[in-house]
């Protein structure tokens, strides 16, 4: 998972003209006068603009307010979301049911799908353009650009992944910090519906050190010959391990064994000194270290350009552990 800084200038800008954008649907659009949007226009700059834990209390706050629900029972509900129908008992179920009735009364007002995305302006590429995240936020394979032809058609964004999932959340589905940038295979597959919490979890702009918990490594088959990719967690870090498990991290990696098998040949062919003899045969051409690194493995050396370029954080790890890089 790579971190996104809402400190970055860009990453401010696409907050605030996400809010100035919600902000005015909420305020035209309201529907009839319902303890529902009530509650959503009192309290829509939090639901917009507040950090994670700020939005997830609100939503505590909600089913506080309506009538016919509780703080307590929303929390039984998450609980029984996570159950297969067929272990729920029958007060489990009538649980389930009336709180899922409920959501379904917020979802119109709300209304991610049928307006955030599929309204004319299509909202979702200006938050996308602005956001400018490269890569997937989840897994760092996979390009995720947002492309519009100069004509003005749009080609090509990210996906929005529902951090707390808008089927269970939709009282969060337009919050800022709801909204992450990803692959159509995190957010539709690898990640899906699973309930992530921040006490259970990591979250893209609350962590700083999400890529400093665990390393990328590999093993050895000899019987085979075969590779495959492991992760290595720093010890008692059990919001990482379970947010990568969730996220299937190891046997998504599992699918691009190709990457690490050039690495594997980079170092049975060169020495570990490789990036500093390229730099020295070239001389004129004054690359920095970096630039070199970038040029022969096409990936980003440095942290905090990681989401430019996929498998930035599996090839430095892999090719730390070869020691063929500083």
């Amino acid at each position: 998972m790579i971190f996104i800084d809402s400190s970055f200038k860009n990453i401010d800008k696409a907050k605030k003209e996400h809010s100035k954008i919600v902000l005015k649907y909420l305020n035209i659009h309201r529907s009839k006068d319902t303890p529902i949007s009530r509650f959503i226009i009192k309290n829509k700059e939090v639901l917009i603009n507040g950090s994670p834990q700020e939005i997830y209390d609100l939503n505590l706050k909600f089913y506080a307010a309506i009538p016919n629900s509780t703080r307590r029972g929303f929390i039984d509900y998450l609980r029984i979301c996570s159950l297969k129908p067929s272990k729920r008992t029958d007060a489990e179920q009538t649980k389930y049911l009336k709180y899922k009735s409920l959501n379904s009364k917020i979802e119109p007002i709300v209304n991610y799908d049928n307006w955030f995305t599929s309204s004319y302006k299509q909202y979702d590429y200006t938050l996308a353009k602005n956001l400018d995240r490269s890569t997937c936020t989840y897994c760092n394979r996979i390009y995720t650009n947002t492309m519009v032809s100069k004509e003005g058609r749009k080609l090509m964004r990210p996906q929005f992944d529902h951090w707390f999932p808008k089927s269970i959340f939709p009282l969060l589905a337009l919050s800022f910090y709801n909204l992450i940038p990803s692959c159509s295979i995190c957010n539709s597959t690898a990640k899906s519906n699973t309930i992530f919490l921040l006490n259970t979890h990591l979250h893209p702009y609350n962590s700083l050190d999400a890529l400093n918990n665990f390393t990328f490594s590999y093993k050895q088959d000899k019987s085979t010959n075969t590779y495959r990719v492991e992760i290595n967690f720093a010890l008692g870090n059990s919001k990482s391990i379970k947010t990568y498990t969730d996220l299937n991290i190891k046997e998504i990696y599992n699918a691009h064994l190709s990457e690490l098998s050039d690495l594997l040949e980079i170092k049975n062919s060169y020495s570990v000194n490789y990036i500093k003899s390229l730099m020295s045969a070239y001389p004129n051409a004054n690359l920095s270290y970096e630039e070199t690194y970038r040029l022969v493995f096409g990936t980003e050396y440095d942290i905090r350009d990681f989401h430019k370029r996929p498998f930035s954080k599996f090839k430095k790890d892999i090719l730390a552990e070869l020691k063929l890089i500083s």
